[in-house]
């Protein structure tokens, strides 16, 4: 069991949590949940021991050891977090990065590959009685870098469970960026670890399909927490409307369009047209190619010189210049934030946005700050935002100017369901019918909501 008594959170200089009291049983496996910026991630962190009490104190009943030091490294190898930004984790960056870096080393250096990753511990891989979904042989000499979302989130599981396999498991956001088949199947391992091996899952979440074995909810908002039994919902099916052509003016073309890495093959005679107002939705599995061919449309991939990609009527490498595309293009995506490294960031999250823009945009930034009841939040260092509030920092950048074309990469990641609510309201208020809308998201209500149009990349 673990044991929160009295506990009070202080981070940079604000007091969080006051006088928390909250006891954990073993035999039970909890989703933490509640509302952007409430404290689920910093509770995490706290049972992990990532941040420490300014009063109280925890205690941990399987924590053993005759002074400070054993109990301190015993409870390192028996609590285990798996935190959902984790690109810097896997990779050991240092020094500036930028989204687009992998796109630019295909050619020169040989970045952290997953089996640097796993180290000695790739040995006990098949001694492993993981089920099927969980193998990675495939994907040993991948570059870290390289890996999709629910291959990174497979790698981090493995990772932890070969160094030694935890007392208690925390996932803050396990499931989100995860096609439906994956987020099935990393349901069904965090079943088979739970049962396999005792081991208790605590994680924070807001909406997915969950493990079977959470029967506990605690309730957080505004640093105070309930506790409920929890009953998993399956979201109802959602009818898929009809695909309809809107017009002939094309924005994007693509032609027989070909990625490779080394002898990987991502994608082959790949062709697409997405013509002026037309709303698309961009589908596949993770890993298939969905956000490479983003960075073909949004610049950021070198390979559309050598390949038939036109933007805007114009052959990529026929004289315009990057610039010059991104000044029509609003992009956001999961990797913004990634790489972002926003622990690093001082700066208030309004000034942050701000220096990311021309000027002029303060009357447009005002207005979407209060549509999104963010004034609070936005003043604070970009370094304390929860993943909810570095999400919504992102949408409210990518509403500041109207461009010709949205390509919006799992935009919904992180938000809670009012501010997800907020999003799609302003969206259905503010789009013009002009404007090109493609959407990468693995839920068919997003799909249902914001597309006419469908382009699967199959794997």
């Amino acid at each position: 069991m673990i044991h929160i008594n009295n506990v009070t959170v202080i981070k940079s200089g604000e007091k969080l949590f006051e006088n928390l009291n909250l006891e954990l049983e073993e035999t039970n496996h909890y989703l933490i949940t509640g509302p952007n910026g409430s404290g689920k991630t910093i509770l995490l962190e706290l049972i992990a021991g990532n941040i420490h009490a300014a009063a109280g104190e925890i205690q941990y009943d399987f924590i053993e050891g005759s002074n400070w030091e054993e109990r301190y490294w015993d409870r390192k190898q028996k609590v285990q977090l798996i935190q959902t930004h984790a690109v810097e984790k896997l990779t050991h960056l240092t020094g500036e990065t930028y989204y687009q870096q992998r796109y630019y080393s295909i050619e020169n250096t040989i970045t952290t590959r997953v089996k640097d990753v796993l180290g000695e511990t790739i040995k006990d891989l098949d001694t492993q009685d993981f089920p099927p979904s969980m193998h990675i042989e495939s994907l040993l000499e991948v570059e870290v870098n390289r890996l999709s979302n629910g291959q990174l989130k497979k790698v981090l599981l493995l990772q932890t469970l070969l160094r030694q396999k935890p007392k208690v498991l925390l996932l803050d956001y396990p499931f989100e960026g995860l096609d439906k088949v994956s987020r099935q199947e990393l349901s069904h391992f965090i079943d088979f670890i739970a049962t396999k091996y005792s081991i208790q899952i605590i994680l924070a979440d807001h909406h997915h399909h969950l493990p079977a074995v959470i029967n506990k909810r605690i309730d957080v908002n505004k640093f105070t927490i309930q506790q409920s039994e929890f009953v998993n919902h399956i979201p109802a099916s959602v009818e898929i409307n009809p695909p309809q052509q809107t017009s002939s003016k094309p924005v994007v073309e693509m032609r027989n369009l070909k990625i490779q890495y080394g002898d990987k093959v991502i994608l082959e005679n790949f062709n697409w047209t997405i013509n002026e107002g037309e709303r698309w939705a961009l589908l596949g599995k993770n890993g298939s190619g969905k956000t490479t061919v983003f960075s073909l449309i949004f610049a950021d991939h070198p390979i559309a010189y050598r390949e038939e990609v036109y933007l805007f009527g114009k052959r990529r490498g026929t004289g315009e210049s990057i610039w010059d595309i991104k000044k029509r293009i609003t992009y956001l995506g999961p990797e913004l934030i990634s790489y972002l490294n926003p622990k690093n960031i001082a700066q208030s999250a309004i000034d942050y946005v701000r220096s990311l823009h021309p000027k002029g945009k303060e009357e447009k930034l005002i207005e979407l700050l209060q549509y999104f009841n963010a004034f609070t939040f936005m003043q604070k260092p970009v370094k304390v935002l929860s993943s909810g509030q570095l999400q919504l920092m992102m949408v409210i950048s990518s509403f500041l100017e109207d461009k010709e074309l949205l390509l919006l990469d799992e935009p919904f990641q992180f938000l809670d369901d009012e501010q997800k609510e907020r999003m799609s309201t302003y969206m259905q208020s503010h789009l013009d019918s002009k404007t090109t809308l493609v959407l990468i998201t693995h839920y068919d209500n997003d799909i249902a909501t914001w597309t006419s149009l469908r382009k699967e990349i199959k794997s």
